[in-house]
């Protein structure tokens, strides 16, 4: 489906950045066609003529903040967002928060994050046979080595 996004950063000084963007992304457009030609939801399994999707707006906020020396440097980042899934005639909600750190030597650099993404009554119009929802709750790691060499 079609999406945009627009973010803005703000340095403050050589140790403080803020930043934060909004996305948005047009589900209602979103479909796949069989071989007879037939649209369809891949979302809600229904013709697409009459699936009520709605489209959505993420938004994320974050700041880092550079310990600097002579040697090295640490940034610790944090950050929040709101990541709104497409349902039937709603969006499922989901909210969160990231928490990073590392260190920077030469050209080494070495990142790590933590990332909880969670959302309550998730899936209640793909499951609704079911007759049930469910509570999300997504705990991601990342880490990463990068080695520049200019």
């Amino acid at each position: 489906p079609m999406s945009f996004g627009l973010g803005i950063a703000y340095r403050f000084s050589d140790h403080v950045t803020v930043a934060t963007d909004i996305y948005h992304t047009q589900w209602q457009h979103f479909y796949c066609q069989d071989a007879q030609g037939d649209r369809f939801s891949p979302i809600t399994n229904e013709k697409y003529e009459i699936s009520d999707i709605k489209p959505v707006w993420q938004v994320r906020t974050g700041m880092e903040y550079l310990h600097i020396t002579s040697e090295y440097v640490i940034p610790f980042r944090g950050g929040l967002f709101y990541d709104p899934a497409p349902a039937e005639g709603k969006t499922d909600d989901f909210w969160g928060f990231s928490l990073g750190s590392g260190i920077g030597f030469n050209q080494y650099f070495f990142d790590f994050a933590y990332q909880l993404r969670f959302g309550k009554n998730i899936g209640t119009s793909v499951l609704q046979d079911f007759g049930f929802s469910q509570n999300v709750y997504e705990h991601l790691f990342y880490m990463s080595l990068i080695y520049h060499y200019f």
